[in-house]
């Protein structure tokens, strides 16, 4: 570690104060008694005491040439005329997504960035420093290390595709030789802080990507599935893709695209004829530099039979509509039975409610009080639907604009109940549960309401049953750290490889650097996890700020490898070894 400009000095100037020091001082004289002084005078007579003093000012010039070589190789001097200066350089690069873009000359940006960081480092003074950071903070602690293990912390970095970069707080220090580099594509938004040096390693490339990928059951029709995909073509022309769903069961569905350049394109395919699994969309394209966005994935639920349970006093209407439902096979329960009842996916219950929750999902129209729901405190008069949650699973794909009620439960909605309709005054007019047990309430009655006469109430209460009994859509997520909202869970991938996870806070943190389909089990619970890239600012590997820029020239390595305080180590064993061989020669004192 280099010392501040006036310490080297200081230690020097000490040191070899200590070092006359303890040769001026004279230790006691030892006292001896002899029978005679005699024969000691006439030694002492005939004593020529010219050489003693020369091999003292020996054995003094050798201690202090020791000493004060130790004392200088501590301060790490440096001889700029040797290029050797010694700095501390602060080395951040940025390993976002976009730098595993392939260049021209078929090397990745991030390998171009690597090198100019060993440029950097090459060109440095043998005995400066290096701080070596990230953009995605994987060195959790950076530190300051000699060049040999600053290109070791170099070469442990790699490309994360996560979409959250971000320039690392490492510039605290404040040293008059203190330099700071950034390599970069110019592509994330991150934000750089003044006095960095920037150096660029963009290169304008061709690049298709997957920006959407989703899956949703037809309204209505809850045996058929349609997948929605959108490409972006990032390329700098018009580009011709070839666009594959391939899921289980049948071989996969592909369509040909021409993209103009800069803009995206949407398409639809039913994907019914899969078995239930994981589907993926893969789109290529000639000439593609950034594999990472070329594919996504998505969960295909099963369809299979529902058992659907109906408690009511007789609304035929109701009961049509329930048998004429997909999958659907209706079971007419008296209320007497309901808790007895086993083997029932989904309650209907039209104006009743059991006093206990029921152990399948409640769909209740205008139910009487029960403690597991929403209190209601009287009636509502003539009132409408005036207002909906329109992204909702029940509500996806409906129109409540025309329903009317003559009169309907004043209902006194609790978060973190959800409220998916409601009238011009706000009273909620159907309701679901946030967690837990699934249950949907309709304040008013079917016979009180024109909602059975309406052209979506088969496509109501087909999204309600498939909302409750389908298996959860999949968690989508970008690449990275992913929350999981069930604690103790073991996620694996497709092959069945365990990631790893950890517990936080009754959920669960795992990894998921690469994209593909998860699931995820904790006893009953199961969720799967669909990870992909799917980001427009990924895939628009050309949106770079530093477009314009012209590419920096390569540094020269550095003159000498020649560190001066290490010489200086060395030439003080060496008169270490020479004042030994001196003394033991009776040269010095």
């Amino acid at each position: 570690m280099t010392l501040p400009a006036v310490a080297p000095i200081a230690l020097i100037g000490a040191v070899a104060l200590m070092v006359l020091l303890l040769y001026l001082f004279k230790p006691s004289p030892r006292r001896l008694i002899v029978s005679s002084t005699l024969i000691w005078r006439r030694v002492l007579r005939a004593r020529n005491r010219a050489p003693d003093r020369l091999r003292w000012w020996i054995s003094l010039l050798l201690a202090m040439l020791i000493a004060l070589g130790v004392a200088s190789a501590l301060t790490r001097p440096a001889l700029d005329a040797l290029g050797a200066t010694a700095e501390r350089v602060v080395l951040v690069l940025d390993n976002s997504a976009t730098l595993a873009t392939l260049t021209s000359d078929g090397r990745t940006r991030w390998e171009h960035a690597q090198a100019r960081a060993r440029e950097i480092i090459a060109s440095g003074g043998a005995d400066s420093s290096y701080l070596v950071a990230d953009t995605q903070r994987s060195i959790a602690s950076p530190r300051f290390e000699e060049p040999v293990a600053a290109l070791q912390t170099l070469a442990g970095l790699r490309v994360m595709p996560w979409t959250d970069p971000l320039f690392p707080d490492v510039l605290a220090i404040r040293e008059p030789n203190l330099r700071a580099w950034f390599i970069t594509d110019g592509v994330a938004p991150i934000q750089i802080p003044p006095g960095v040096v920037t150096r660029s390693v963009f290169q304008i490339a061709d690049n298709v990507g997957i920006t959407a990928f989703d899956v949703r059951a037809v309204p209505g029709d809850a045996r058929r599935h349609q997948a929605f995909v959108q490409v972006l073509n990032a390329s700098p022309g018009v580009k011709r893709v070839e666009l594959q769903v391939a899921g289980v069961g049948r071989s996969p569905m592909i369509r040909t695209l021409d993209i103009a350049a800069g803009t995206v394109a949407g398409e639809t395919f039913d994907v019914s004829a899969f078995s239930s699994g994981p589907l993926r969309a893969l789109v290529t394209a000639p000439r593609d530099a950034l594999a990472a966005d070329d594919a996504a994935y998505a969960y295909l639920p099963p369809s299979r039979a529902i058992r659907v349970g109906l408690v009511s006093s007789g609304d035929a209407a109701l009961e049509r509509t329930l048998r004429l439902l997909p999958r659907a096979q209706l079971l007419l329960v008296p209320p007497q039975r309901v808790s007895a009842r086993s083997g029932v996916d989904v309650w209907v219950f039209d104006r009743y409610a059991p006093a206990q929750p029921p152990l399948a999902p409640a769909l209740l129209f205008r139910p009487p009080r029960a403690q597991w729901l929403p209190a209601s405190h009287g009636d509502v008069g003539a009132t409408a639907v005036t207002s909906w949650v329109r992204d909702h699973p029940i509500t996806d794909g409906l129109s409540l604009r025309d329903v009317l009620a003559e009169h309907a439960l004043a209902i006194q909605a609790e978060t973190p109940t959800q409220v998916l309709a409601a009238d011009a005054n706000r009273h909620p007019l159907i309701l679901a549960s946030p967690s837990g047990l699934r249950w949907v309430e309709v304040a008013f009655a079917l016979q009180d309401s024109n909602l059975p006469a309406q052209a979506g109430f088969p496509v109501f209460l087909s999204n309600v049953v498939d909302w409750m009994t389908g298996e959860p859509l999949a968690l989508k997520s970008q690449p990275g750290e992913v929350r999981l909202p069930i604690a103790g869970a073991k996620v694996v991938d497709l092959q069945g490889r365990v990631m790893s996870a950890r517990d936080a806070l009754g959920a669960t943190l795992v990894a998921l650097d690469d994209p593909g389909l998860y699931t995820a089990r904790a006893g009953e619970r199961r969720l799967r996890v669909a990870v992909s890239v799917s980001d427009p600012s990924v895939t628009a590997v050309n949106a770079s700020r530093l477009a314009d820029q012209p590419a920096a020239p390569a540094l020269q390595a550095r003159r000498s490898n020649f560190a001066p305080w290490r010489a200086l180590l060395l030439a003080s064993a060496l008169l270490l070894v020479l004042e030994w061989w001196s003394y033991n020669r009776r040269l010095t004192v």
